[in-house]
């Protein structure tokens, strides 16, 4: 049986998910991060699964501080997760994660987050995907 706290995490993702395809009904979103990660160096695929998890550890963040419940998720304001995101020191996104992901790719993605958060520096992001 899945936990509460699991069930939460995977809300987040969901909704890290879904926000760059909302993002993307305007096309010129897309292509101006399509530059920017390439002017950064960082692999179109890589970047936006990068951004899909750190939406959903910003608003995993905002759920965890207002200790809401997976059913409650939904009363979260977008606002809140996006504040977090601009707001929170990057290794207070960290706080509260499961300690297991039922999917492979995004404990993955949360460890890279973790590592680059605790040295620094973007070296590491070419390793999510």
């Amino acid at each position: 049986m899945t936990s509460d706290h699991d069930m939460l995490w995977r809300c987040c993702v969901y909704l890290g998910r879904v926000l760059l395809p909302l993002l993307d009904q305007e096309p010129w979103r897309h292509d101006r991060r399509q530059e920017r990660l390439q002017s950064w160096g960082i692999d179109t695929a890589v970047g936006q699964r990068l951004i899909e998890v750190f939406a959903a550890l910003a608003a995993h963040a905002v759920a965890v501080d207002a200790s809401l419940s997976a059913a409650e998720f939904g009363t979260l304001p977008l606002s809140a997760a996006a504040d977090a995101a601009t707001g929170k020191r990057d290794f207070e996104l960290l706080a509260g994660l499961p300690d297991a992901f039922a999917d492979g790719h995004d404990e993955i993605a949360v460890k890279v987050f973790r590592l680059n958060a605790y040295k620094g520096g973007r070296t590491s992001l070419q390793s999510i995907g």
